[in-house]
């Protein structure tokens, strides 16, 4: 595919500002609840409801909160690398959908508004941060929670080093993080999912999760992946 930009000279122009960039230190732990809904009987068949409220309401306050995932299905019999992908692409366009729409140009914002202290345009850097924040909340990213400097994949300034093989290499991690991250089923979406049929296994349910909040049972037909209304 041929990018509408030099990779290798946006690549030289990220890769010479970042040796000096420190990540932030992060703050207090922020569960990010995600409700994976089951559009049919189909385990291949659902989308994604993600709860930004909270991580957003303390990232206004200015704080780079420690955010982490907390996943709620119906089923978990879906194909893991598959899941995986889907995940890291959708949780990236909303996670730049809000920053977006929050006006991430403000300071004082916290995730909202870092960008790696980097000027550039392209679909390729604004995915950054929410790729970093995915692994932090897998607690595959405790080394950069640990504030122990960037990784090796963005210090590295070798002559045939290209932007987009920097991120192909942060998305790999990522689903693979995400290939591991744990389930928990609820029961009210173990109903929706297989919508009176015979039900699958219940290993994993939380039978004392609190019923799903008002916004995601308004929505439980949409078949549309957001974070808000």
């Amino acid at each position: 595919m041929k990018l509408p930009f030099d990779p290798k000279g946006l690549a030289d122009k990220a890769l010479g500002a970042l040796p000096e960039f420190k990540l932030p230190a992060l703050g207090s732990e922020v569960e990010i609840p995600v409700y994976l809904i089951h559009n049919s009987p189909d385990p291949e068949d659902y989308f994604f409801l993600f709860d930004f409220e909270t991580f957003v309401d303390r990232s206004k306050s200015g704080m780079f909160v420690r955010p982490k995932l907390r996943l709620w299905a119906g089923r978990d019999d879906f194909d893991r690398t598959i899941f995986a992908r889907h995940f890291r692409q959708t949780f990236a366009e909303e996670f730049d959908r809000m920053r977006a729409e929050l006006g991430q140009k403000k300071s004082g914002r916290g995730w909202l508004t870092w960008d790696f202290g980097i000027d550039i345009a392209g679909q390729l850097v604004s995915n950054l941060t929410a790729y970093l924040v995915i692994l932090i909340a897998t607690g595959a990213g405790k080394a950069i929670a640990s504030m122990v400097g960037l990784p090796d994949w963005m210090k590295s300034k070798s002559d045939e080093a290209k932007l987009e093989d920097k991120v192909d290499d942060l998305k790999a991690r990522v689903d693979d993080a995400l290939e591991r991250i744990d389930v928990t089923l609820h029961r009210d979406l173990y109903l929706h999912a297989y919508k009176g049929q015979q039900g699958g296994a219940t290993a994993g349910m939380d039978y004392d999760a609190w019923p799903l909040p008002a916004h995601v049972t308004a929505h439980l037909q949409d078949k549309t992946s957001g974070s808000w209304w």
